[in-house]
């Protein structure tokens, strides 16, 4: 049996793309899979077999955890690895250059237009940064045997490489009948609260919807980026006296996610401007899709592509809260359109958009590099 190893250094064991989709579907196709991953809070599942270890606290802690997680790869002697975090781009190397086994990098985001966006970044070190990760990208592709990416914005950077694009679809078991139990009044905003999603104007915009919509319902479903942020985000709720208006869950295990969505009849996505958003797809969208939720979206080209595709929805300027304010009262106050375009982006979901056809892509991507 083929053996495949899979590694991350930050992202949860439990993480949709890496566990739940691709082990899920190695592991399905007959390869053996393992694991490894930072330790969890709470065992969620014993699906796929892992091997933990601390989670680094820091960048320099995260680096100094690279020669650790190469002797764990080491030691599970598998036939190809597959890692997903830019600083395992060395282990990829070593793994490759000692070991002679093909390697997979995954990509999740623009990584260089990332490190112009992080605000905890000080400027002035945001440019070096940004070219220390495009040169030693690039000394690592040279021995890297595949690379999978998510957007053909972001999929441009690798043509040189032997690539493969594999978006971050949803699981169809995840969703597999609409939904008709939907509380019309409930917007869901999925994912990490943080500044550059656009939580702030999105507030301000839902405090205007609220005066003509006053039974409105705003539901976050993640975790916030900082205490600070937090802080920031209650007090203007305070302002704008919205306490009872706006619901916070932190984060849910993965398979539960699909309850709060299929409940709210629209899913939101404000993130503003920032470089990375203008080149990724975010997977929240396509999950609203799958819980046939009418979507209000940045009108980013790429986004709106998607909601043109399938007519499931509307485009906002994120920075604008009056706009987003004016899409949302007209969405609560229209019931019947937001019904037919959340319909509209089920059938999307179905056809299209669903990670069953991610996953043929992925299997024939690991065919094409275990054959050479």
């Amino acid at each position: 049996m083929t053996k495949v190893c899979v590694i991350t250094s930050i992202h949860s064991p439990y993480d949709g793309r890496i566990y739940h989709k691709q082990c899920k579907s190695l592991k399905n196709a007959g390869y053996d899979v393992v694991l490894i991953a930072p330790k969890p809070d709470v065992v969620e599942s014993e699906n796929i077999p892992l091997i933990t270890f601390n989670r680094p606290k820091g960048i320099k802690n995260r680096l100094q955890s690279i020669f650790h997680l190469y002797k764990l790869a080491k030691k599970e002697n598998a036939d190809l690895y597959h890692f997903h975090d830019p600083e395992l781009m060395i282990v990829g190397v070593m793994i490759e250059s000692l070991l002679k086994k093909p390697v997979i990098y995954d990509v999740h985001e623009h990584y260089p237009n990332t490190i112009m966006g992080r605000e905890y970044i000080p400027s002035i070190v945001k440019v070096p940064m940004k070219l220390a990760y495009i040169a030693i990208e690039k000394l690592a592709l040279i021995k890297i045997s595949g690379v999978i990416y998510t957007t053909e914005e972001i999929g441009r950077r690798y043509d040189k490489y032997n690539g493969c694009k594999i978006e971050n679809y949803p699981l169809k078991e995840m969703f597999p009948e609409p939904s008709n139990e939907k509380d019309e009044n409930q917007i869901i905003y999925l994912g990490g609260i943080t500044k550059i999603r656009g939580v702030l104007q999105l507030i301000e915009g839902f405090g205007l919807a609220v005066k003509s919509v006053p039974q409105a319902k705003l539901l976050f479903l993640g975790s916030f980026e900082s205490n600070q942020f937090r802080e920031e985000v209650y007090e203007l709720i305070d302002q704008l006296k919205l306490k009872e208006n706006v619901t916070f869950i932190s984060r849910v295990p993965y398979e539960q996610i699909s309850a709060y969505v299929e409940r709210s009849s629209v899913g939101i996505l404000p993130y503003l401007p920032y470089p990375n958003h203008l080149v990724a797809l975010p997977n929240k969208l396509f999950e609203y899709m799958a819980a046939n939720n009418a979507i209000i979206s940045s009108n980013f080209s790429h986004y709106a592509k998607v909601i043109e595709d399938s007519q499931g929805g509307l485009v906002v300027d994120p920075e604008d809260p009056k706009d987003i304010g004016t899409k949302i009262s007209h969405l609560l106050s229209n019931p019947n359109q937001t019904k037919e375009l959340g319909r509209n982006a089920r059938k999307a979901f179905e056809t299209k958009y669903n990670w069953t056809c991610e996953e043929k892509k992925l299997l024939e991507f690991y065919r094409s590099l275990l054959i050479k």
